[in-house]
């Protein structure tokens, strides 16, 4: 049976929008370098910590650790020219993990590793926000990457270094006490060792090992102006306890 005029248009409208379709998908992967992101599926075990290697070239392969409300590591730098293959897994809830001016846009779930690629041509400044609704204290979890002309090799901030921040971690202090001065659950820590700390029964008390202790032990007793008492009790080891100290007294350098 012949084909009439209207049928032989419909097919030709049909092969040009395939064309067309697989024309602006190709100029999206080679011509802008989108690539669509990939979540490694629940079974495969999250990597526990932040860490940033090396491969051949300027290829550098970053673990992003999400937690409430920051990213390790906080700070990359990178030179001119990088390829970035970045890794994210969430410690507690959801988060985002969004590069500004690149294609890297993230959904970080809770027992799966999200990842994409990046590579910076120009350099700059670029902001890394997280754009899934956390908590409390989302609109402060920001982080950024440096890209600069001249530079030899990566540089990082941010990274859990001392046995007392491990410690803490481990323990979920850090889910609600920021390290970097900005607003949480519960206080700061950063430059908070030594400071004078105005209770809610309107006495004072210095942040030193005793103060500490009582707050480690005994939450609900000792509770900070301005923040509710929601604080568990933890229990330590005197190790434990002092590995906790030396780190906050690095956190008031």
């Amino acid at each position: 049976m012949a084909i009439n005029i209207l049928e032989k248009r419909a097919l030709m409208g049909a092969v040009a929008f395939v064309m067309l379709s697989l024309a602006l998908t190709a100029y999206a992967t080679w011509g802008l370098g989108i690539n669509v992101a990939s979540c490694i599926p629940l079974g495969t075990k999250p990597f526990e910590e932040a860490s940033v290697v090396k491969h051949d070239g300027n290829i550098y392969e970053v673990h992003y650790v999400t937690r409430m409300w920051a990213f390790e590591p906080n700070v990359l730098r990178v030179p001119t020219g990088s390829t970035l293959d970045i890794y994210a897994m969430s410690k507690d809830v959801t988060h985002g993990l969004e590069i500004a001016g690149t294609n890297v846009n993230l959904m970080v779930v809770p027992g799966a590793v999200a990842s994409g690629r990046v590579r910076f041509n120009k350099p700059g400044i670029y902001s890394m926000v997280c754009h899934e609704f956390c908590g409390k204290g989302h609109e402060n979890m920001n982080a950024r990457i440096e890209v600069v002309d001249g530079l030899n090799d990566f540089a990082v901030e941010g990274l859990p270094s001392s046995p007392g921040m491990k410690l803490m971690d481990s323990k979920g202090c850090l889910a609600c006490h920021s390290i970097d001065g900005s607003a949480g659950v519960g206080p700061t820590f950063k430059g908070a060792w030594g400071s004078t700390v105005k209770m809610t029964d309107g006495s004072t008390r210095k942040l030193d090992e005793g103060f500490f202790s009582d707050m480690v032990q005994h939450p609900t007793v000792y509770s900070v102006d301005g923040f509710a008492p929601v604080m568990p009790e933890i229990q330590l080891s005197a190790d434990e306890m002092k590995q906790m100290e030396d780190y906050l007294k690095e956190l008031k350098k």
